[in-house]
């Protein structure tokens, strides 16, 4: 098992690098990403602690023997767009944290995936930010693109996104998907089995996102 979206203080989140990596290793996790916000938030992950919490990181794996991929959740504009501090990341999560509804939802994520590289589409469609209704034939267009450019979807325990309409249009689609808790405190590491149940009835053909 594996927790590929978890927070720390170094944004919004409860627990040291110490502290994800100490439980990671109770919990028998195959590997833990750290994905702080950027910048566009006001605490997130600037050059310097992004240089930082890697010393961190890189201490806590070896104290503790297991794998901490260091990554960052960056916010979705209204252009499409990202701001990514100047550092060598192992993969960029792109997500809305914002209240957006209907064509307008698909289309700034779209245009990001046009515009940026990144690597994980974050809780698509959480309900949690009042997204409401899935648009069949713009779902489609979005796993015709990430499909086509190999951006992966993410599954997320805590959102419980996305949602089961959108996921039986991934069924048979040669997809990636990760799975994440998007854990704020130590409680929630580790706790992806709604992930795991949606990928094991819809990702059939999917393959599971490795930075």
């Amino acid at each position: 098992m594996l927790d590929m979206h978890v927070h720390s203080t170094y944004s919004d989140g409860s627990a040291t690098i110490d502290d994800i990596a100490r439980k990671a290793k109770e919990l028998g996790l195959k590997a833990v990403a750290v994905v702080d916000h950027s910048v566009e938030l006001y605490f997130g992950l600037t050059e310097a602690k992004a240089k930082q919490r890697q010393i961190e990181i890189d201490n806590a794996s070896s104290l503790y023997g297991v794998k901490i991929y260091s990554g960052i959740e960056c916010s979705i504009d209204g252009a499409g767009e990202i701001i990514l501090p100047d550092f060598d990341f192992e993969f960029v999560i792109a997500s809305i944290h914002e209240f957006v509804y209907g064509r307008n939802y698909y289309e700034r994520i779209l245009r990001c995936i046009e515009k940026n590289e990144i690597d994980v589409i974050g809780h698509p469609f959480s309900k949690l930010f009042g997204f409401d209704d899935n648009i069949p034939e713009m779902d489609r267009k979005l796993v015709d693109m990430a499909e086509q450019l190999g951006i992966a979807i993410e599954l997320n325990s805590s959102h419980r996104s996305p949602s089961d309409s959108f996921l039986e249009l991934c069924r048979d689609r040669k997809l990636i998907y990760s799975i994440g808790s998007d854990a704020h405190d130590l409680s929630k590491i580790g706790d992806v089995g709604w992930s795991v149940e949606k990928a094991k009835r819809y990702m059939t053909r999917a393959k599971l996102f490795s930075p």
